[in-house]
C-alpha cells in the first residue's frame, strides 16, 4: 500500500461547532460536501460522517422529486432549489409533494 495513503474517502470528520448535538443520520454540509453523521456528535465534540451511500433523508415537503434529478441541502432539508443550498446528490427514489423523506446518494 502507498506510504501516503490516509483512508478509502467513504468518511469525513464532522465537528459540531454549533450548540445542538448533531443526532444520528442528520445531513450536514461541510464546504461542498454533505456528511451524514454515523453516530450522535456533541456540541464542541468531533465524530464522522458518512461521506458517501444512499440515505433517506429529511425534504421540503413542497417538493415533488423525480428519480435521478440532482437535490440540493438547505437547513438540513432536502430540495430542488440550488439558490443559498449545498448540491447533496442524486434522488435515488422519487418522492412526490407532501412526503418528507426521499432516498438520496449523497455526494453522486
Amino acid at each position: 500500500m502507498s506510504k501516503n495513503y490516509v483512508q478509502d474517502g467513504k468518511t469525513i470528520p464532522l465537528a459540531n461547532t454549533g450548540t445542538d448535538a448533531i443526532l444520528s443520520g442528520t445531513p450536514v454540509a461541510i464546504g461542498t460536501v454533505v456528511a451524514v453523521a454515523i453516530t450522535d456528535i456533541a456540541a464542541g465534540q468531533t465524530g464522522d460522517g458518512f461521506a458517501e451511500g444512499v440515505f433517506l433523508l429529511p425534504k421540503l415537503p413542497a417538493d415533488a422529486i423525480s428519480a435521478g434529478v440532482k437535490v440540493y441541502l438547505k437547513a438540513g432539508v432536502i430540495q430542488l432549489a440550488a439558490t443559498d443550498a449545498v448540491a447533496a446528490g442524486v434522488a435515488w427514489e422519487g418522492a412526490a409533494a407532501g412526503v418528507s423523506v426521499v432516498d438520496v446518494k449523497i455526494n453522486g
